[in-house]
């Protein structure tokens, strides 16, 4: 008897699963643990998004040609930084401690807010092209005193989007 299409594409996908040792009991996918982890540094996205209208790309930039938008180096900040010493003493202390990760070339521990299992092959720039804005994924990020995860990232959560928008919602999609 021959094997049905559908048949024929699980098999690499159990495969895969069970290699990965997804099949074990307590498996589950490594993702950010808290939903707004503490950050080294309080930056504001309300300030730099939201009152100054940075585009996300500004800082993100490599979103458009990398596996991951990243975050930005410590000389990205240090353009504007150099000169913007902040309206506050809270800013101005914040802004001193970034300045210390630059004096010393040392790269801000930011801790990682948004993920996706390493099985997961996710690219932005697709959706980029697509149109999608950032806040679908990210929420409204200009409007938040620290990053919060807003969109749980499952793949049930990415599957609809991608079939409410037409979008190709086969496996190697995503998992290649």
């Amino acid at each position: 008897m021959k094997a049905s299409c559908w048949g024929r594409s699980l098999l690499p996908i159990l495969a895969f699963v069970a290699a990965a040792g997804c099949d074990k009991p307590g498996w589950k996918a490594q993702i950010a643990q808290a939903e707004s982890p503490p950050q080294p540094i309080a930056f504001m996205h309300t300030v730099h998004v939201g009152i100054d209208s940075i585009p996300c790309a500004y800082c993100h930039y490599s979103a458009n040609i990398s596996e991951e938008a990243g975050i930005p180096p410590v000389g990205t900040c240090m353009g504007c930084h150099r000169f913007v010493q902040g309206t506050t003493d809270a800013f101005k202390t914040e802004i001193q401690k970034l300045m210390e990760f630059s004096a010393d070339s040392t790269s801000i521990p930011w801790v990682r807010v948004h993920s996706v299992p390493s099985f997961v092959q996710f690219t932005h720039r697709p959706h980029i092209r697509a149109g999608v804005a950032c806040a679908t994924c990210h929420g409204d990020v200009g409007a938040m005193d620290q990053v919060t995860r807003v969109a749980p990232l499952t793949m049930g959560w990415c599957v609809t989007c991608h079939r409410d928008r037409g979008a190709p919602d086969d496996c190697a999609t995503c998992h290649y």
